[in-house]
């Protein structure tokens, strides 16, 4: 596992390939998130998978998110040009939500840590494929509850991670030295 680990790097969508990515494939990596730590077993990740024409979907969805908090008419050109190229681009987008347990048994930055265990697990998972993949998180799309269409009172969009084949070069991913970030009690 620890070579996932380190092979785990952000593929963005212009090295993107046009091979789509078989629905086994899809579900193995979501198999392998659902399989993240979370306390009280909340289980509080949501994914919503859009593929091929669904892209439209989530198009519509997100021009609706926007404008629910900016107002009416306020996507602009510029905007349907970036996130219509990222979604052009990418043969799979999945949307990342955070459901929150109705009966708040625990803080809820405990289960947005799980989710994020959860996309990790997906993430790493993307090497055993040869896919690439990153996570975003708009602002926009992550800032309240209730705020994407058809979503239950208890659930956030916590962005967008977009994957696919890629011809991606290898770049250097520098790391600084682990001990640096530890101290030592003994």
């Amino acid at each position: 596992m620890l070579s996932h680990i380190k092979n785990r790097r952000s593929v963005y969508t212009q090295f993107f390939t046009d091979k789509p990515v078989d629905k086994a494939i899809i579900s193995a990596l979501l198999d392998a998130a659902n399989h993240a730590p979370n306390h009280k077993k909340t289980e509080p990740w949501r994914f919503r998978v859009y593929t091929g024409n669904g892209k439209k979907q989530l198009h519509e969805e997100v021009i609706s998110v926007f404008e629910t908090l900016r107002g009416p008419d306020t996507w602009s050109e510029k905007l349907d040009k970036k996130f219509g190229g990222f979604f052009t681009k990418s043969p799979v987008v999945i949307a990342i939500f955070l459901h929150r347990d109705p009966a708040e048994s625990l803080p809820e930055w405990e289960e947005v840590a799980a989710v994020g265990c959860a996309v990790e697990n997906l993430w790493t998972s993307l090497d055993s494929y040869k896919l690439g993949g990153y996570w975003s998180s708009p602002t926009f799309l992550c800032d309240s509850y209730g705020q994407w269409p058809s979503a239950a009172d208890n659930e956030k969009c916590l962005g967008l991670f977009y994957l696919g084949y890629h011809e991606a070069p290898e770049l250097p991913r520098q790391r600084g030295d682990w001990e640096e970030k530890v101290t030592w009690i003994e």
